[in-house]
């Protein structure tokens, strides 16, 4: 796979421009924090793909778009020379240094990617309260076919003002609940009632036995468990979930999708 980077030469809008009309956007989950969403005829986004390292299945997979929230290997096989676990010729949003390594982080603010994809990118912390995690993450905001997620990375920390402004319309939210390195579930509770826009939650970055490397890491349970208490929590019996921007619920519901197991 030849893969096109993204380099620091981006088109910086203030508007991300008009939404698009609503119709049917697929996303399958891949499993830890790697995502893909499609609408019809569209090109596919894929967020964070992980290395073998973290050896769930849904690896390799296609994509046209791939962003990268930071440099660690369950979210950036590239860093860690392998060039094979996303299929096709993806362009790679992120920033390279001279030498081709990916050590540095994309600026705050509204990107161009294709004439079809924008999307926004909001720094964050990866420490945690407890002084897990380390460095920062991007976190990214865009909208598809009428929808606007937003994907939040190894979020250490609950959501500054700033943050909240800027994520403000959000639809649907990929949230880490697993804790050690990023939030954990009582603080992804926070995150979530931060965000009054939210009507669908993916919960993501929770150990899997025989997937997750980290076993310290807290399983869904745990945030599911919380959630139950004040919101709907639907387990979804796939990988893949249509969204409709007409037929979104009207109240947020944490939708729990399997991960793609072949």
């Amino acid at each position: 796979m030849r893969a096109k980077l993204v380099l620091a030469s981006f088109l910086m809008l203030a508007v991300l421009g008009p939404a698009v009309q609503a119709g049917d956007v697929v996303v399958l989950y891949l499993g830890h924090s790697c995502f893909t969403i499609q609408a019809e005829g569209g090109p596919i986004v894929m967020i964070d793909p992980y290395a073998t390292y973290v050896p769930y299945p849904g690896l390799p997979a296609r994509a046209d778009i791939v962003l990268i929230t930071h440099q660690h290997i369950d979210h950036c096989p590239w860093c860690f020379g392998e060039y094979d676990r996303v299929e096709g010729d993806p362009i790679l949003v992120y920033r390279w240094d001279d030498n081709g390594r990916c050590q540095q982080k994309l600026p705050p603010g509204n990107l161009v990617i294709t004439e079809e994809f924008k999307t926004q990118v909001i720094e964050a912390s990866h420490v945690t309260a407890s002084g897990g995690g380390q460095g920062w993450v991007c976190m990214f905001s865009f909208e598809i076919d009428g929808i606007r997620f937003a994907h939040l990375a190894d979020l250490g920390k609950v959501l500054t003002a700033s943050q909240v402004g800027a994520l403000s319309d959000v639809d649907v939210l990929f949230i880490p609940v697993g804790g050690v390195a990023t939030i954990d579930a009582e603080e992804a509770m926070t995150v979530i009632e931060q965000l009054p826009s939210v009507k669908v939650v993916f919960p993501m970055h929770y150990f899997v036995a025989g997937y997750c490397p980290w076993t310290d890491m807290a399983s869904l349970d745990d945030f599911t468990d919380l959630a139950e208490a004040s919101y709907t929590v639907r387990t979804i019996g796939d990988y893949r979930v249509t969204l409709d921007a007409e037929t979104l619920p009207r109240s947020v519901e944490i939708w729990v999708p399997e991960y793609k197991t072949d």
